[in-house]
C-alpha cells in the first residue's frame, strides 16, 4: 500500500460508533466502582462495575448485585445508570447521526445509501431533522411515563415524595428505553404482583402500572422511523413505507404468537395467568421487566421466550435481538422459495445484499450465541461450588437474554463466575452494536467486488 493510499484510509465512522460506546462504558464502569457510588460507601468491584455499566448502555438490564440496583447503589450510583441507560437508547441514535453528519461529504456511496435507510435522507440536513425528531419523541414518551406513572409511585407506602418522583422517572427511561432496569428491588415487579397490599396499592394500581410499561416498551421497540411517519408526519396507511409496514405487522404477529404461545405452554398449566402472559410477550421484545419468577416457565415457555428474545425489536430504535425485518426477511424468502416466486412484498422487492445480510446475521448470531453456552457451561461446570440453578436450561436462558439485549434471568446472573460474566459482557456488547458496525464495516469489500467488469460462471450446488 502506497503513502498516498495509506492517508486516504480513515477510521470508520461506523467503527467510531463503536469506539464511543466501549468509551462510555469504561467511564460509567469507573464511576460506578467509587464509594460514592454504593451503600456501604466501599469501592466496588470493577467487574460487577462493567457488567453493570455494559448492560445499562446496551439497554439490557442483567443485574450481578444480588440486591438489585436499589438495594446496592446510592442516588448517584443510580443516576449513572440512568444516564447511561438513556445515551444506550437515544445516544446510539444521535451519536451515530452526529458522527456521520461530520463525515457527510467524504462518505462513500455505501454510507450515504446505509444514511438514507436510517434516516430517509442522504444530507446534512436531513440528519439534523431526524434527530431532532428523535429527541422530541424520547422527551415527550419519557416525560408521559413519568406523569402515568407518578400517582401509583406517590401513593405507595414506603416510598417518600422524592423518591416517588425519582423511582417514576428512572421506570418511564428504563422502559422506553428497553433497558429493563428498576428500582423495585432484586425482584423486579415480581414481589409487587405477589402482594401489591404490601406497597399500599389497591390490586388494580399494580395492572395499570405494568399496562403503561407495557406501552412503553411497544412504543420504544417499533423503531423512531415508524414512530414520525405515523405520529409527526402523520401518513395515511397508503403512504407507509414497506419498512414501516414490515415493522408493524412483524411486530403485531410476534406479540399475538408470543401471547398465544405462553397460554398453551404455561396459562393453561397454571405457571402463570392471562395477564403474565400478555406481559411476558411484551417484555421479550427486549425490556428485561418481570411480574413472575422465569424459573416458574416451562421447559416450552422458556424456548418460546428465547425465541422471542433473539428476534427482538426493530432498527433504528431502542431495542436489541436481529430485529423484526431480519426475520421478516428470512420468513419472506422461505416462503417465496415455497411458492416458487421472487423475493417480494408490498410492491418491493428485496436486494441480493438484504437476503445476504439477514441471513448471516442469523447465523453468526447463532454461532456467537451457541459458543457463548458451550463456553459458559464448561466454565461453571468445572467450578468448585456449583450453584444447583445453573442448568443447561437456565443457562442457555441468560445467554438470549444477554445477546438480544433483553434483560430477563432465571436467577444464575449474580452466581455467576468471572469467566461467564466477561462472556455475559462481550454478549451484550455485541448483540447492542456489534452486527449493524460489521456490516457497514465490511460491506466495502461487498461493493468493490460487486463492481467488477466482469461476471464469474453461475453454477448449482447441491444441497440437502
Amino acid at each position: 500500500m502506497t503513502k498516498s493510499q495509506t492517508k486516504k484510509r480513515k477510521l470508520s465512522p461506523y467503527l467510531l460508533v463503536l469506539l464511543s460506546f466501549a468509551g462510555v462504558i469504561l467511564l460509567g464502569s469507573f464511576l460506578l466502582t467509587l464509594p460514592l457510588a454504593h451503600k456501604n460507601g466501599l469501592w466496588g468491584s470493577y467487574l460487577d462495575s462493567l457488567f453493570i455499566s455494559t448492560s445499562a448502555t446496551c439497554v439490557t438490564g442483567l443485574s450481578t448485585y444480588a440486591s438489585g440496583l436499589e438495594g446496592e447503589l446510592t442516588y448517584f450510583g443510580q443516576a449513572v445508570v440512568l444516564v447511561m441507560i438513556q445515551i444506550g437508547g437515544l445516544g446510539f441514535i444521535t451519536i451515530f447521526t452526529f458522527i456521520i453528519s461530520l463525515f457527510a461529504k467524504k462518505l462513500q456511496f455505501k454510507d450515504r445509501l446505509f444514511l438514507s435507510q436510517a434516516v430517509n435522507s442522504n444530507t446534512i440536513a436531513g440528519v439534523s431533522k431526524f434527530v431532532k425528531r428523535v429527541i422530541l419523541i424520547v422527551l415527550t414518551a419519557e416525560t408521559l411515563g413519568f406523569l402515568l406513572g407518578l400517582p401509583v409511585f406517590l401513593n405507595v407506602s414506603q416510598y417518600s415524595t422524592g423518591k416517588a418522583i425519582w423511582v417514576s422517572l428512572f421506570t418511564s427511561v428504563s422502559a422506553f428505553n428497553n433497558a429493563g432496569f428498576d428500582l423495585f428491588g432484586s425482584l423486579s415487579l415480581i414481589r409487587m404482583a405477589e402482594n401489591p397490599i404490601v406497597y399500599g396499592l389497591p390490586t388494580w394500581a399494580y395492572y395499570y402500572l405494568c399496562s403503561y410499561i407495557m406501552v412503553l416498551i411497544v412504543i420504544g421497540g417499533i423503531s423512531f422511523i415508524t414512530i414520525i411517519d405515523l405520529v409527526i408526519l402523520r401518513k395515511k396507511p397508503n403512504q407507509w413505507s414497506a419498512f414501516v409496514r414490515i415493522v408493524l405487522i412483524t411486530t403485531s404477529v410476534l406479540l399475538v404468537f408470543g401471547f398465544v404461545m405462553f397460554v398453551l405452554t404455561d396459562v393453561t398449566t397454571n405457571h402463570i395467568n392471562f395477564f403474565e402472559a400478555a406481559f411476558q410477550s411484551v417484555t421479550l421484545r427486549t425490556a428485561g421487566f418481570a411480574t413472575f419468577d422465569q424459573n416458574n416457565l416451562s421447559s416450552a415457555g422458556k424456548a418460546v421466550s428465547c425465541l422471542l428474545m433473539f428476534i427482538g425489536g426493530s432498527p433504528i430504535s431502542t431495542a436489541g435481538g436481529i430485529k423484526t425485518t431480519t426475520i421478516f426477511v428470512i420468513v419472506l424468502c422461505l416462503v417465496r422459495f415455497l411458492q416458487r416466486k421472487g423475493i417480494y412484498a408490498f410492491n418491493r422487492e428485496y436486494t441480493k445484499s438484504s437476503i445476504l445480510k439477514a441471513t448471516s446475521l442469523v447465523f453468526l448470531s447463532i454461532f456467537f450465541i451457541v459458543i457463548a453456552f458451550l463456553s459458559i457451561m464448561a466454565i461453571e461446570q468445572h467450578c468448585q461450588n456449583p450453584n444447583e440453578l445453573i442448568t443447561s436450561e437456565n443457562v442457555f436462558f441468560e445467554v438470549f437474554s444477554a445477546f438480544g439485549t433483553v434483560g430477563v434471568t432465571a436467577g444464575i446472573t449474580s452466581t455467576l463466575n468471572v469467566g461467564s460474566k466477561v462472556i455475559i459482557i462481550a454478549l451484550m456488547f455485541f448483540g447492542r452494536l456489534g452486527p449493524i458496525t460489521l456490516f457497514q464495516l465490511f460491506q466495502g469489500d461487498m461493493d468493490r467486488e460487486e463492481s467488477v467488469h466482469f461476471k464469474r460462471v453461475q453454477t448449482d450446488v447441491i444441497v440437502g
